[in-house]
């Protein structure tokens, strides 16, 4: 049988400048038992399991709880670059041969300008349309994690 444990005193009721008294070391709780968590009772409230569906669940999700869009934007960013890229070819190959014209030359260097400036504002815009889509997402991500939380 072992030890009951003795009386450990609240610090706060110590009288000021005193220490409480220091207790042996016995490498766990009273009588040197390690504290052991009881197994879950059957019926007992089980927290719910965060799930995250794989990208082909998501994408059959026909009541939308899962959102892809999130998952896929690194993806269309790129892809709408590309298209951006070829616009730019085309602009610039178009300019040139506008330049080689001798009736149209002004008119080539101008397209080649608005060419440049174009395909920057495009990168610009597309960039600035894809992050609102990302926080719009996000907020919708965040509202519905504090439901579930009940903050909500």
């Amino acid at each position: 049988m072992s030890q009951p444990p003795e009386y450990t005193p609240d610090p706060s009721q110590q009288p000021y400048g005193q220490q409480p008294p220091q207790q042996p070391q016995s490498g766990g709780y009273p009588g040197g038992q390690y504290y052991q968590q009881p197994p879950q009772q059957p019926g007992a409230y089980a927290p719910p399991v965060e799930r995250n569906p794989g990208f082909f669940a998501a994408l059959f999700d026909f009541s939308f709880r899962e959102f892809i869009t999130s998952r896929i934007i690194r993806i269309v960013y790129v892809l709408w670059l590309v298209l951006i890229a070829f616009g730019f070819l085309a602009g610039l190959v178009s300019s040139i041969a506008l330049m080689g014209d001798e009736d149209f030359g002004v008119l080539g260097f101008f397209l080649l300008i608005g060419t440049f400036i174009g395909t920057a504002v495009w990168v610009l815009v597309s960039r600035i349309t894809l992050e609102l889509l990302i926080v719009v997402f996000r907020i919708s991500e965040d509202l519905s994690a504090l439901r579930k939380r009940g903050g909500l």
